[in-house]
């Protein structure tokens, strides 16, 4: 069982790495930046979580929970550059492209803090921390479910790789509140340790053969529309003017 999961969680490591590789070479980095730092700092954070887990647990404690924390905030980011990017093409859209998605994160966040304290108060500092790390969870979901919505609603169409991006970190936002979830309100930490682990790691595994897919295997980009429904249009010219006056 140890040797099976040692193997799942090290596979991301030369994905991330070829999939870094490839678009490096693509020059795919410089149109998506931030997630092409986002494998770099995967590939290193499990590399340096598994050398600790068999060096000091203590060590590894923190290290995972810091990298944990960050690897959720790199995940809003990675929602946010998703939006602006896709909206970058609108002029129209330009006030919503600006302040819409912290607007939304703004009410998520909120969202999430009142849902998350309305359960049993946390009993020590691991319990703590994980509170924490549910309600940057919960709002990575609500952020990521946010930015499908608005897309289909204003009918545009994704690039094969932003598609790609999303839809990874939809399946590890979701698996993350999960795991959070159960660990917040399960009891015993030490008795869902096991389970939450198993899916943290094939969540993640997934994820990466998602990005692998959209990134290695398919190489054309498919071009994004320039035009919106005329009645969206219309709507976005008349809060345009109610804004102005």
């Amino acid at each position: 069982m140890t040797l099976a999961f040692n193997f799942f969680w090290l596979l991301p490591i030369p994905v991330c790495l070829y999939i870094a590789i490839t678009m490096y070479r693509r020059k795919q980095h410089l149109s998506y930046p931030v997630f092409w730092t986002y494998l770099c700092f995967q590939s290193a954070r499990i590399s340096i979580e598994f050398f600790l887990n068999y060096v000091s647990y203590t060590a590894y404690f923190y290290t995972y929970w810091g990298f944990s924390f960050l690897s959720l905030i790199f995940n809003l980011l990675l929602l946010r550059t998703i939006f602006i990017g896709v909206l970058r093409t609108y002029p129209t859209l330009d006030r919503l492209r600006r302040i819409g998605y912290e607007i939304a994160l703004g009410c998520v966040w909120c969202a999430a803090l009142l849902l998350v304290f309305e359960m049993s108060p946390p009993e020590d500092f691991s319990r703590k921390i994980m509170r924490a790390e549910l309600v940057v969870s919960f709002t990575a979901v609500g952020m990521f479910i946010f930015v499908v919505l608005a897309c289909v609603v204003l009918g545009i169409k994704w690039r094969s790789g932003i598609s790609g991006v999303a839809a990874g970190l939809g399946v590890l936002g979701t698996s993350d509140l999960a795991v959070y979830a159960l660990w917040v309100r399960g009891g015993q930490v030490s008795a869902h340790e096991l389970l939450a682990s198993w899916v943290s790691t094939l969540a993640f595994d997934t994820a990466v053969g998602i990005f692998a897919f959209y990134f290695i295997l398919c190489r054309v980009e498919t071009g994004v529309a320039h035009t919106l429904r005329p009645d969206l249009i219309k709507w976005s010219e008349s809060v345009r003017g109610a804004v102005s006056k």
